[in-house]
């Protein structure tokens, strides 16, 4: 009868550890719900292990998605890519990529830029 309990104990386990082997992001710049005086040259994003960005785009407000070209090529724990030009307003930056071990992660980082450094 504990044969069977520990087996289902193990399995979890092994369940539970594969979930977390997806590259999370840690870290954005600009960070999830900020606001900004200024507009950012780059997005940069630190994932939780070595990762590849294969898409990124931005949108300002209900305007359309607009993808971000120049993806770098290299896999890393911290990527950087360059924006367009952004003026004032609310922007979403939605990304997806690839990690290591082949497991896609996306998400979504939101912020402000104020209309004249407010």
């Amino acid at each position: 009868m504990k044969l069977p309990i520990l087996a289902m104990t193990l399995a979890a386990g092994l369940i539970a550890a594969t979930a977390q082997a997806h590259a999370h992001l840690e870290k954005s710049t600009p960070a999830d719900g900020s606001t900004l005086t200024t507009a950012p040259a780059a997005f940069e994003a630190t994932f939780s292990e070595a990762a590849r960005l294969t898409a990124l785009s931005i949108q300002k407000g209900q305007e359309p998605r607009q993808a971000v070209k120049d993806l770098p090529a290299t896999v890393g724990v911290t990527l950087r890519v360059a924006l367009p030009a952004l003026a004032p307003g609310v922007y979403t930056v939605v990304w997806r990529a690839v990690a290591a071990d082949g497991h896609v992660s996306s998400g979504a980082v939101h912020f402000t830029i104020s209309p004249g450094g407010r």
